[in-house]
């Protein structure tokens, strides 16, 4: 293959016409790390021409590696994705969305405090967890500890590029209960026993059986996690959810189902958001059947659920690896930050009629993210370590 061979190859990539064919070979091509220093060349030019003077930071080149190696099959599952000149320009991901009649435009905005940012990048979350045994071993989870992790019962669990899988063969007669939590700064994917897949997102916690008997499937779950559930009318699917301050746990009762649950302490209440299927809500004295599309919240004020239409989109970013707001107050966008990349937020000034719009991706540093938000000119920051002060814009 030749260099104006490879090039046709990406030019069609970044416009979205490759067959799956061109695909893969494209990916075989990367994946060789032969042709790094064209991509590398690549996206110099793509900056030089919208931002002049700026270099190809290696944190951009290794987030559009791991995005073409990564690219789902022209015949998969359709997904949104984003454009090369506005992933290169800003060195992330970054699409332009119109917010309080301003735009998160990818090219400079000389803030001195961004710049200091981009000088120490607070690096983006990553594959990581803690897989806690029956016995209370631990064993820490990341995409390199790949292989057979252990045996609990009957049981075999198998790490395997950042996702954890139990694998029942046989009765298990002594049913052990495992926990998988993610620090702030980590996600983790999931397959249980009975095939139900989870997703768990940063400071998240689930504990589940090492397989299931009995009448019922139930977990318990902490902070932000997505399920797909395998349907099995005779075992009916529960997760107990504590968390965000509720005066009682939830229960979500389900047959077969793809959901979100978001209970993180800091936030106003649990929001179970449904994508299919047909859920059963409880916590105390109230019931609630939630319909696909719909979101139910429950707050530490209120007993009774508060159902609403759901922003799907918005509430499934994180697990296809985005932050997306929609006149989203800036308190809560920080919050999302301060879990992804373990950092502190302190916030000054009246910051509560500063809502934004925008998709950025995760895998963007702190720093980039933070100069693509004060180029709204509505919100600023100044970065001392791991801390980030929030204040409302001023003009200099």
């Amino acid at each position: 293959m030749t260099t104006a061979d490879f090039q046709q190859l990406l030019e069609k990539y970044k416009h979205h016409t490759l067959s799956g064919e061109e695909l893969q070979l494209l990916q075989q091509l990367v994946a060789s790390g032969e042709y790094e220093a064209d991509i590398k060349a690549d996206i110099l030019q793509t900056l030089q021409s919208t931002t002049p003077g700026h270099s190809a930071d290696p944190a951009a080149l290794q987030a559009i590696l791991q995005d073409i190696l990564h690219a789902p099959s022209p015949a998969a599952k359709p997904v949104i994705r984003l454009y090369w000149r506005q992933f290169v320009a800003a060195a992330v991901l970054i699409t332009a969305i119109v917010t309080a009649g301003m735009y998160w435009y990818a090219k400079p905005t000389p803030v001195a405090p961004v710049a200091a940012v981009k000088r120490n990048p607070l690096a983006p979350g990553s594959n990581k967890a803690i897989l806690t045994l029956g016995d209370n071993t631990t064993i820490s989870l990341d995409s390199t500890n790949n292989g057979a992790l252990a045996v609990q019962g009957n049981t075999q669990i198998t790490n395997t590029n950042g996702a954890l899988s139990y694998q029942a063969a046989g009765d298990n007669s002594k049913i052990l209960y495992n926990t998988v939590a993610t620090p702030r700064g980590g996600q983790y994917q999931l397959l249980l026993a009975d095939g139900s897949k989870v997703w768990l997102n940063a400071a998240s916690s689930i504990r589940f059986p090492t397989a299931f008997k009995g009448r019922e499937r139930l977990v318990e779950v902490t902070g932000e996690v997505y399920f797909e559930i395998n349907k099995n009318a005779a075992m009916p699917f529960r997760v107990k959810v504590n968390g965000a301050g509720s005066r009682d746990p939830l229960t979500v009762t389900v047959l077969g189902t793809s959901f979100n649950i978001m209970a993180y302490p800091d936030e106003q209440g649990i929001r179970t958001t449904l994508v299919e299927g047909a859920v059963q809500l409880a916590s105390g004295n109230y019931r609630s059947l939630l319909q696909p599309g719909f979101q139910a919240s429950l707050s530490p004020e209120t007993p009774a659920f508060a159902i609403s239409p759901a922003d799907i989109e918005q509430t499934l970013a994180w697990k296809e690896g985005k932050f997306r707001f929609r006149n989203t107050n800036i308190q809560v966008i920080m919050r999302q930050l301060a879990r992804w990349y373990d950092v502190s937020i302190a916030f000054e000034g009246n910051l509560s009629d500063i809502d934004l719009t925008g998709v950025i991706s995760r895998r963007a540093d702190a720093g980039a993210l933070l100069k693509a938000l004060e180029a709204t000119q509505r919100v600023q920051f100044t970065v001392t370590g791991s801390t980030i002060k929030v204040m409302p814009y001023k003009q200099h």
